[in-house]
C-alpha cells in the first residue's frame, strides 16, 4: 500500500447572488448624465424667469422715479414749499398764548373773494411736522369758518392729496423690487397725477390761511388760539385766544296767528359744536369791528307777560 499525499480541504466561499453578467453590479447606476442635464435646464429657466422679472421691476422702478423727479419736479418743489410755510406758521403760532391783534384794514366778508385753507388741531398736535402730518388723520369739521360766513377749503386736503410729491414717497419706491408692488405704485402715481395733483396745486394758489388751536378736550370748556395770515404778502392779520359762550336759545314761531311751540322755555347751554363755535366766530368778528352778540336774561314772569301780549295781539278780533 502506497501513501498518497493527503488532499487539501475545499475553500469556502461567500454566497453571492446569480447574475447572468458576472461584472453586472449588485444595484443599477442611476443615470446621472440625464439627472445633470435636467437639473441644469430647470437652473437656466429658473434663472431666466428670474432675470425677466428682475428686468421688468427695474424698468418700471425707473418708470415711476422719472416721472417723479422730471414731470413732477416743478409741482414737488412748489408743494414743499408752500407745506413748509405752513408748518412753520403753525410751529410759531403754538409757541406761546398769541397777543389779541387784528389788522385794521381786515375785513371778513372780504375773504371771500379769495381763496382760503382752514386747518384746527389740538396744541399737543401743533408740535412738530411729524405730529401736524399725522394729526391729519384725525382732524374733525368744525363751523367756525361758516359762522365767519367763509367757506375755505380744509388744509387736511393738502397734506393727503400731496403725500406723493414729498421726498418719502419716491424713496420708497426705489426700495421696492417686486414687480407687483411697482406694477401698483405706477397706477397710483398715474391717479394721483390724474385726480389729486390739480386739487393740491388749486390749494397752492390760496390767499390766506386760518388756523385754530384747540386747547383741551373740546371748545365748549376750554380756549382756542386764532390766526389768519395773508399768504400773498406774509402778514399775519388776526391772532387772539378766546374762549367759548355759546348758547342754545329755544325759539317760539308764530304762523298764520298760531304759536308753534319751541323746544322749551328755559335757555340751555348747549353741548353742541355749532353755538360754541358761532360764540368763537363771533368774538373773532368783534375784533375787526364788528358788534358782539350778546344774551339778556329775561326773567320768567317778563317772560310770560311778553308772550301774553303776543298772543293776545295776534287773534282776531271778534
Amino acid at each position: 500500500m502506497t501513501d498518497e499525499p493527503s488532499k487539501p480541504p475545499p475553500r469556502l466561499r461567500a454566497a453571492r447572488p446569480q447574475v447572468e453578467d458576472e461584472e453586472a453590479d449588485y444595484m443599477p447606476r442611476l443615470p446621472w448624465r440625464w439627472i445633470v442635464l435636467g437639473t441644469l435646464g430647470i437652473t437656466t429657466l429658473t434663472a431666466g424667469y428670474i432675470l425677466k422679472e428682475q428686468q421688468k421691476a427695474d424698468s418700471l422702478r425707473s418708470a415711476v422715479v422719472q416721472v417723479h423727479e422730471e414731470e413732477l419736479a416743478e409741482p414737488a418743489r412748489r408743494y414743499r414749499e408752500f407745506r413748509g410755510k405752513l408748518e412753520s406758521l403753525i410751529l410759531e403760532a403754538a409757541k406761546d398764548e398769541p397777543e389779541t391783534y387784528a389788522d385794521k384794514r381786515l375785513n371778513l366778508s372780504g375773504l371771500r373773494s379769495g381763496k382760503g385753507l382752514y386747518l384746527r388741531l389740538s396744541a399737543d398736535e401743533a408740535k412738530d411736522a411729524e405730529s401736524i402730518a399725522e394729526a391729519m388723520d384725525k382732524v374733525d369739521p368744525d363751523v367756525i369758518p361758516a359762522c365767519l360766513g367763509l367757506s375755505p377749503t380744509s388744509a387736511r386736503g393738502l397734506w393727503e392729496k400731496g403725500q406723493f410729491l414729498m421726498p418719502d414717497w419716491v424713496e420708497e419706491q426705489r426700495k421696492q423690487d417686486g414687480v407687483m408692488e411697482l406694477r401698483v405704485a405706477d397706477e397710483m402715481l398715474a391717479r394721483h397725477i390724474r385726480a389729486d395733483l390739480p386739487a393740491v396745486l388749486n390749494m397752492l394758489r390760496s390767499d390766506w390761511f386760518m388756523l385754530v388751536i384747540q386747547h383741551g378736550e373740546n371748545r365748549r370748556e376750554h380756549p382756542v388760539d386764532a390766526f389768519l395770515w395773508d399768504l400773498r404778502r406774509d402778514q399775519n392779520l388776526l391772532k387772539a385766544r378766546v374762549q367759548s359762550s355759546g348758547v342754545l336759545l329755544p325759539v317760539r314761531i308764530r304762523s298764520q296767528g298760531k304759536l308753534i311751540a319751541g323746544p322749551g322755555a328755559q335757555h340751555q347751554r348747549t353741548t353742541q359744536g355749532s353755538a360754541n363755535d358761532c360764540s368763537i366766530a363771533s368774538q373773532l368778528k368783534a375784533l375787526t369791528g364788528r358788534d358782539l352778540a350778546t344774551v339778556e336774561h329775561l326773567p320768567a314772569a317778563d317772560a310770560g307777560m311778553a308772550e301774553a301780549k303776543a298772543e293776545a295781539k295776534a287773534e282776531p278780533a271778534e
